[in-house]
């Protein structure tokens, strides 16, 4: 069938051709269709997966290079946007003039007046890059429905949504911060997205661009509240997955909404909220191979009649839909963008047949079409389906009531002004009540969270970053962890407060320490911040819903005091390298420590006061059936390389980083086809978790309290009973009581494995800040108040 209509269309002259691009092609419509409340108008996207070029080639692009749940870049021309009148008669493109012929289309919504539309378009041909435009829905004199651009330059601005007050919100790829466009770590090629907000008068002249995250930004949708919803992609250390946050439309106070606890699944995409405030129906899915869909879940976060992330109810809408990425049944298919309807009912988009990567891999595309959801009856009623093309983001035409308008807390674009983040009490939290975290290791034994949280000293601020940071690197080594630099240890002050002056825009998380340094806990969520503004919680995610108490006096310890200053410029930032350290950052290498402290008794032929002992590892590659092996040693701490394979790479890293960081790398990526002979250490560094590293546990560290306590008690069995020990039970290696590391190169290691155990770094791979960095321009001509302290 492919073939044979790709030789129609070369014979009949046209060429290189998108499929189903003439708003004449015969839509499969349903016979009646009621969406009750007056609605009597739908407004859609039509998009096209398929290009046949002149020799016949049929080319079908899917993901857009992505394969994952998050779609955008993925251009192929013919898009229209349709308007369809349910009381008969055929749709009408509102992209019919011959300028628009070759466009794309991504994203729509539709005012609260009903009566115009915002959605971003590429048009092709000069036109690279996809920009935000608004149409009316009455058309006009010259029935061009008087379509406006609002945004230009050389970023892709996507998937708008109205939001109160005449302003609009978006996705971007613009680059605007010292580290320039950010690099998702998986999708190297892809720069990530983030918010940007516009106002419709104003267009680009009103432009604000929001903090950064590092992977993408998507699928925003105004909240009643206010709030600007969206999706973002969390890849922290071993959280992979995409959460719901909002924030207010001046792009501050950025919170959780949905997916940080009890799902049962991935990602949770594509939102939008239904006619019961802070009740919502999106996606639910795998994060790769479904083409963009799911299955359809309602996600109900009231809590005391505020938003609570804390004890979410999700309801499968669907429930024959798979929720990984499984083939779904034939008739059962996955689902995309979810409108809810006043009576409850779904206005969706909906195809039949695997939709995952099968239809991928046969050059197959899945046919999305309209469809009205009942969730009550489990049942589609066919909207619109035109064939060879999707049918995407159906919106009513009908008025709504427009959410209020949320006062600026900051408007400040400056990255020269600083963001004070800080907790009120960091011993406050809810992470033991009602999720059940604890903490073992060192001092701890499956300790309640809040009970080990007493104990914190400081709270260390790790900024992070992701490829774009570290010239050839993609993955940062043998871990899932991405690149991470410190920006500082806040003390916390006797009554559990803490505050600090950061870098706005950067995305960071937080690890309370106790007096040993040890990280308790690590914040799995990114938190970042606009230039200005204050983030100060209640304590170390604490109940949203219950108020934070100020103890007994005014102001509490850290804000009656300055905010340390932790506002510093890239260079300045410290990091840990593993080896190869450019020039100037020496001091911090890793590698540099272990070749001057313990390479000489941790070799290749030798492991302390024996020879070295070694394990292999042995990978069959189940299409071809070859075979790799890989000898590795127990506690090799020298330079020289060891090649080994690790999340679909072959890689020679130094052979005290493979030593430390291979046996936890083995926990988090043993494949089938792997096998292992001999015997694997203990864990020597866990990455994000020195605690429970049997290397920092084999060092010991004092108290920085008091040098006379250790982490882990003298004279007591280690925890792993295949840690060598001395002849005094936990006395440690002879020659390493205390002499040849100082308490400082001690914390060395500790910080570079809690920190996620990288080996690249931005101060070993040359980096160079996108366009020179703003703040190290200020701080060394010492202006302003943020200028040299």
């Amino acid at each position: 069938m492919r073939a044979s209509l790709a030789m129609m269309l070369v014979a009949a002259g046209l060429g290189a051709s998108a499929l189903g691009c003439s708003s004449s092609d015969k839509a499969d419509e349903g016979a009646s269709v009621d969406l009750g409340q007056g609605v009597d108008k739908i407004v859609y996207l039509v998009r096209q997966h398929t290009t046949i070029a002149a020799d016949g080639t049929v080319t079908i692009d899917v993901a857009g290079g992505m394969g994952q749940v998050m779609e955008y870049n993925r251009y192929v021309p013919g898009g229209r946007i349709e308007m369809k009148d349910l009381r008969g008669g055929d749709p009408v493109n509102l992209l019919k003039d011959e300028r628009y012929r070759d466009a794309d289309v991504v994203g729509l919504d539709v005012s609260f007046d009903a009566k115009k539309i915002v959605f971003s378009m590429r048009r092709g041909g000069d036109d690279a890059n996809y920009h935000i435009y608004t149409a009316n829905l009455e058309a006009g004199a010259r029935a061009d429905w008087d379509i406006t651009q609002l945004t230009y330059g050389p970023q892709d601005d996507l998937g708008p949504v109205w939001v109160a007050g005449g302003r609009i919100a978006f996705f971007t790829n613009e680059a605007y911060t010292d580290m320039g466009r950010r690099a998702d770590e998986y999708n190297h090629s892809q720069s990530v997205s983030q918010i940007a907000t516009i106002s419709e008068a104003g267009g680009d002249a009103d432009r604000v661009v929001c903090s950064q995250n590092l992977s993408h930004t998507v699928n925003l949708f105004s909240m009643k509240s206010g709030q600007i919803g969206f999706s973002r992609w969390e890849h922290l250390e071993n959280v992979n997955d995409m959460k719901v946050f909002a924030m207010n439309p001046d792009c501050t106070q950025m919170v959780a909404v949905a997916g940080q606890h009890d799902k049962f699944w991935n990602s949770l995409v594509q939102l939008s909220e239904s006619p019961k405030r802070n009740v919502f129906v999106g996606i639910a899915t795998n994060r790769e191979n479904t083409i963009q869909s799911g299955a359809l879940m309602q996600v109900d976060v009231r809590g005391d009649g505020v938003l609570d992330e804390e004890k979410p109810k999700f309801t499968v809408l669907t429930p024959a839909v798979p929720l990984g990425d499984e083939a779904a049944p034939v008739n059962v298919g996955r689902y995309r963008a979810p409108y809810v309807l006043p009576d409850g009912r779904v206005l969706t988009s909906w195809a039949s047949g695997f939709v995952n990567e099968l239809d991928e891999l046969s050059l197959t595309a899945p046919d999305y079409g309209i469809y009205l959801y009942d969730a009550k009856n489990k049942v589609n009623q066919l909207v619109v389906n035109h064939e060879g093309s999707w049918e995407l983001d159906a919106r009513p035409v009908v008025k709504r009531e427009e959410p209020p308008i949320l006062s600026a807390i900051n408007n400040s674009q400056d990255p020269n002004v600083p963001l004070t983040i800080g907790s009120i009490d960091v011993h406050n939290t809810s992470l033991y009540e009602l999720h059940g975290n604890t903490v073992s290791g060192a001092q701890f034994n499956g300790t309640p969270v809040d009970q080990a949280l007493q104990h914190a000293t400081k709270v260390r601020i790790i900024e992070g970053f992701s490829s774009e940071a570290a010239k050839g690197a993609t993955m940062f080594g043998l871990t899932m962890s991405e690149g991470a630099a410190l920006l500082g240890e806040a003390t916390v002050r006797e009554d559990g407060s803490w505050m600090a002056q950061v870098p706005p825009f950067v995305p960071m998380h937080m690890q309370p320490i106790d007096e040993f340094d040890l990280a308790i806990r690590t914040q799995t969520t990114w938190l970042q911040g606009m230039p200005g503004e204050s983030r100060v919680c209640g304590g170390c995610h604490e109940r949203r819903t219950v108020p934070a108490e100020v103890t007994d006096q005014q102001l509490s310890v850290a804000a009656a005091s300055h905010p340390q200053n932790f506002f510093k410029p890239v260079a300045e930032r410290q990091e840990y390298p593993w080896y190869n350290a450019d020039a100037g950052f020496e001091a911090n290498e890793i590698q540099a420590l272990l070749t001057e402290k313990c390479a000489s008794c941790h070799n290749e032929t030798q492991n302390g006061s024996g020879p070295q002992e070694f394990y292999s590892v042995t990978m069959t590659n189940e299409l071809t059936g070859e075979t790799s092996s890989y000898n590795i040693p127990r506690l090799d701490l020298t330079a020289r390389d060891i090649t080994v394979a690790y999340d679909r790479d072959v890689k020679a890293w130094a052979a005290s980083y493979v030593s430390l960081f291979y046996p936890a790398a083995l926990e988090m990526d043993m494949r089938r086809g792997t096998t292992v002979t001999g015997t694997i250490p203990p864990t020597w560094a866990r990455p994000s978790d020195a605690r429970n590293s049997a290397v920092i546990e084999k060092l010991n560290i004092t108290s920085s309290l008091d040098p006379n306590v250790t982490a882990w008690a003298l004279g007591q069995p280690f925890s792993n009973a295949d840690i060598h020990s001395g002849a005094g039970g936990r006395t440690m290696h002879p020659e390493d009581v205390g002499v040849q590391l100082t308490r400082e190169q001690r914390l060395m290691l500790i910080r570079a494995i809690d920190m996620g155990g990288q080996y690249y770094a931005r101060q070993n791979t040359q980096f160079a800040s996108y366009d020179g960095d703003p703040l190290s321009r200020v701080v060394a001509a010492g202006q302003g108040q943020y200028g040299v302290q």
